[in-house]
């Protein structure tokens, strides 16, 4: 397909920065992996948790994406600014309020979830999750900051933020996991390894250095987003279209992330084989969807702007393209990919058994792959158009009929184990893949333009 030029230049930065990020955040688990089956397990299961908290900071910035976008649509700039800077403030309020009770209550909420899947994961999971929800406003503030620039166009500074902060997640975890002993004629650098507290140390570091980095460059760059935060109000008219887009788009993210947790403690049930194939399996599908999810990020941001210019015509045409673009950029990963399975799976684990399951997996993500595009790019285009209603209420259906229902009947009612939890969720895809798809087609997505 020839690729237009618009959609390139959105999309160029989004991917290269969750192909950098989803690389390094690959290394850091292998890096965690070799601590043991313990500590990668334990990492799995605290970063579901972290999963659905940061999912709902997305979720928020899909909001502040879709009214920056149509306000720059409009040609009102300034009031773009205004809108970035009521979510930055509303959701950093939530992070420093979530983070607390995440530090306060890690213990009876970790029991409630995962029982007691050992002396060693447990205590591991403990430390790991006090420190990583102390940065939960750090996580709210970049990703809200994001969301909105990428609203106004501008991919590249949200892209050199979150590069720099995996590059840094990286650096730190090499350091605190394993530790450092260098000696020179003029110092001596001894730091000493802290496994799954190191690991959970050097993200918070990355973090800070990642939101220090995109809050210097956004006042450097002033005249892209002029954020509002001297003398700062509540503007009630900008947070009711924040909202609008944001509060459907966060139950949708914990419906579909608490469904995932959900599954997750399903797994745990199945032993340890299974809950390391299952992580590895899921941080391997991120890699292979990543350019999927830069073109439904460029999605929100060109049907947003062209509804903020009252042009739903084109905000179809727009939907239909990216949808078909995606569905060739799947399809082609899936062919090259499946071969390699093994391969790829043996990088994180040198376990036969994990392997020998994850691969497995993996080949079946391969297999479904080319639902992906209309389950989950096509969602971020209708959302662009005010439409998020839609998105929560079929996610809502296909987690409770069919991710939840048929996990439960495959993966254990038939024994099938982790692979029959797997077909359940690819299950839910083809069915809310279908839904979009006669959403779009149907054109009830029209008429919704949030900023008047």
């Amino acid at each position: 397909m020839r690729i237009r030029r618009d959609v390139l230049a959105l999309t160029t930065p989004v991917f290269f920065e969750q192909l950098f990020v989803n690389l390094l955040g690959t290394v850091n688990t292998i890096m965690a992996a070799r601590i043991g089956r313990d500590a990668v397990s334990a990492i799995g299961m605290v970063d579901s948790i972290n999963l659905i908290v940061s999912s709902l900071f997305s979720a928020l910035a899909i909001g502040a994406t879709v009214v920056v976008a149509q306000c720059i649509g409009r040609g009102e700039r300034a009031r773009a600014g205004a809108a970035a800077s009521q979510a930055l403030v509303v959701c950093g309020l939530l992070a420093v309020l979530l983070g607390a009770l995440g530090a306060l209550l890690r213990e009876p909420l970790l029991a409630w979830l995962y029982g007691s899947p050992g002396a060693t994961v447990q205590g591991y999971m403990h430390e790991y999750l006090l420190i990583t929800a102390l940065t939960y406003p750090l996580t709210a503030l970049t990703l809200i900051a994001s969301g909105a620039l990428r609203g106004a166009g501008e991919t590249r500074l949200a892209m050199q933020a979150n590069t720099l902060m995996n590059v840094l997640n990286v650096l730190f975890s090499y350091v605190l996991i394993y530790g450092m002993h260098l000696r020179t004629e003029w110092f001596v650098l001894d730091v000493a390894g802290h496994g799954v507290a190191g690991a959970a140390v050097a993200i918070s570091l990355a973090r800070l250095g990642g939101a220090l980095y995109l809050f210097a460059m956004l006042q450097r760059h002033h005249h892209l987003l002029p954020l509002r935060l001297a003398g700062f109000r509540f503007d009630l008219s900008l947070l009711r279209a924040v909202f609008a887009i944001g509060i459907p788009s966060s139950v949708e993210s914990l419906v579909f992330n608490g469904g995932k947790l959900l599954v997750q403690i399903m797994v745990v049930g199945m032993g340890t084989v299974a809950i390391a194939a299952n992580f590895i399996g899921f941080s391997i599908s991120m890699l292979l969807n990543i350019p999927g999810n830069a073109l439904a990020v460029a999605l929100t941001t060109l049907v947003g702007q062209a509804i903020g210019r009252g042009d739903e015509t084109g905000a179809e045409r727009d939907m239909w393209y990216v949808l078909k673009l995606a569905s060739v950029a799947m399809l082609g990963i899936a062919i090259v990919c499946a071969p390699l399975a093994e391969w790829i799976v043996g990088l994180y684990s040198q376990d036969a058994e994990v392997i020998s399951l994850g691969a497995t997996l993996v080949r079946l993500n391969c297999l479904f792959l080319i639902a992906f595009p209309s389950t989950f790019v096509l969602p971020n285009g209708l959302k662009g158009a005010g439409d998020a209603r839609y998105a929560m209420l079929t996610t809502l259906v296909g987690l409770c009929l069919f991710r939840l229902g048929l996990a439960w009947l495959f993966g254990v009612t038939f024994g099938w184990g982790v692979t029959g939890v797997w077909l359940g969720m690819f299950t839910d895809w083809l069915v809310r893949s279908g839904l979009y798809l006669a959403r779009l087609s149907g054109g009830r997505w029209k008429g919704r333009r949030l900023v008047s």
